[in-house]
């Protein structure tokens, strides 16, 4: 299993990109509260969300984290990769609101594996239970916080473990919100119509979907791309991988329903073996 301690053993820090896009004017709650999967709406200043950007037909374009700025202003905060991509749908989408759509902009940030610090703008981190601060001086906040330096293997196996997707490399262009697991993090069932909606509660309503994210757990690294069959039948892809401090060898992939948890299913084709787990893994 390897004796290096991981995040989930201790508080910790690791240092880590975004790109970061203003929504600001009167009209910003309103245009966002119709477009994203969240309630943004209901976010008080200062508050923040996890929320999605979906197409038509309820399939996962981009995530992101919203901060409320104030009444009339937000931060959206998201993977470098795919900011630019966000901001252009955004401005396609954006007719005449009185908004105005502003970035995306590199930013240097820090996720935290404890409850943010007072006076530093926070979102919730991708992977649930940490936070990515948004300071304007890294290195300060991280002195600040007297947390240890951890490095970004380490957040990544944390993320593994605890079976969060990462959108672009877990999901693809036709990935539904339950296929991801992230129907309970992303999406309000409870707020008004958003661009996708009808799926997203249809899905929901009939109470499963064809493929579902899973843990994968061997005794060998896994590779990103490789084949899992059951039996005879392909059933999805590796996406994700990494070495845990606990678990060993784990990796993540959209499997179809039928490789349920405690399944043996073989990796690769090359006489890899690995066990299907139900997410998180404990």
């Amino acid at each position: 299993m390897g004796a290096a301690p991981g995040l989930a053993d201790a508080p910790a820090a690791v240092r880590a990109h975004a790109a970061l896009i203003w929504v600001e004017g009167p009209d910003a709650a309103r245009f966002l509260q119709g477009l994203l999967s969240n309630d943004v709406a209901a976010l008080g200043v200062g508050d923040a969300a996890l929320a999605l950007l979906l197409d038509e037909r309820g399939h996962i374009v981009a995530d992101m984290r919203v901060r409320r700025d104030d009444r009339t202003a937000f931060t959206l905060v998201a993977d470098p990769g795919a900011a630019g991509g966000l901001a252009a749908a955004l401005g396609r989408y954006h007719f005449s609101e009185d908004l105005e759509v502003i970035g995306p902009e590199p930013a240097d940030t820090l996720v935290v594996t404890a409850p943010p610090p007072d006076g530093v703008p926070a979102v919730p981190g991708l992977v649930p239970g940490t936070w990515e601060l948004l300071a304007d001086d890294p290195d300060a906040v991280l002195r600040a916080t007297g947390l240890p330096e951890a490095s970004p293997e380490a957040l990544e196996a944390l993320r593994v473990e605890r079976g969060a997707p990462r959108v672009g490399v877990d999901t693809g262009p036709r990935t539904l919100v339950q296929e991801a697991g992230l129907e309970s993090r992303a999406v309000s069932f409870a707020k008004g119509c958003y661009l996708g909606q009808e799926t997203v509660a249809r899905a929901q309503h009939r109470g499963r979907v064809n493929r579902v994210l899973r843990g994968l757990a061997a005794d060998a690294p896994l590779t990103v791309g490789a084949e899992v069959r059951l039996g005879d039948r392909a059933v999805g892809t590796v996406t994700s991988v990494a070495r845990s401090p606990r678990f060993g060898e784990i990796a993540l992939a959209i499997l179809r329903r039928e490789a349920e948890p405690g399944a043996r299913v073989s990796v690769g084709g090359a006489g890899g073996t690995a066990r299907v787990v139900e997410l998180p893994f404990r």
